[in-house]
């Protein structure tokens, strides 16, 4: 897609609202695929879902096009250049960095798709970093009302159930997790 996009002069906008942040293992979901876009939007991880905060990052050249008399970036949405949710952004990408929150996520996501793959009802258990989806068959719905009744929230999408715990999740955390899938 990006080579598709550069050759026809067309801007590459990734929408990194849910997968940004380390949620896929890496910063950014794109640095997987090791694609560089010409538009990156972010919003929940920049302040660890605590605040409505949103960005959008582009590259210099597309920035300063915009640049001088009768020009401007006409870009904005309701959750942008909040005080107090930037002063948020900063604390959170701080923590981010201060406990190298990233070193953590593969070995986490692992642990969860090692241990959802031995439950034999359980179908196609896909994952990357912290993010994992599997089926259950037919039933999505009455299964993520079982995990409700044991404090977990999910929600199916059709008969595949995500699971994407908060980067903070300990090992101890995710056993119960585990644990109330099993039971």
């Amino acid at each position: 897609l990006r080579a598709w996009t550069t050759q026809y002069g067309i801007h590459l906008i990734l929408d990194e609202v849910m997968t940004g942040f380390g949620r896929t293992g890496k910063m950014f979901a794109c640095q997987n695929e090791k694609v560089v876009p010409d538009f990156l939007c972010l919003a929940k991880g920049l302040t660890g879902g605590t605040m409505p905060l949103a960005a959008t990052l582009t590259k210099r050249e597309i920035y300063e096009g915009f640049k001088g008399p009768e020009r401007t970036f006409f870009y904005g949405h309701s959750y942008t250049g909040n005080a107090l949710g930037c002063a948020v952004a900063l604390a959170n990408l701080s923590l981010f960095e201060s406990e190298n929150t990233l070193a953590g996520i593969e070995e986490k996501g692992a642990y969860l798709e090692r241990e959802l793959t031995k439950i034999p009802w359980i179908q196609e258990v896909r994952r990357v970093g912290l993010i994992l989806g599997f089926d259950v068959g037919e039933c999505g719905k009455q299964f993520c009302l079982k995990l409700r009744e044991r404090g977990v929230l999910t929600r199916p999408i059709l008969n595949t159930i995500v699971i994407m715990p908060p980067l903070s999740v300990t090992m101890d955390e995710l056993k119960i997790l585990v644990k109330a899938i099993k039971l």
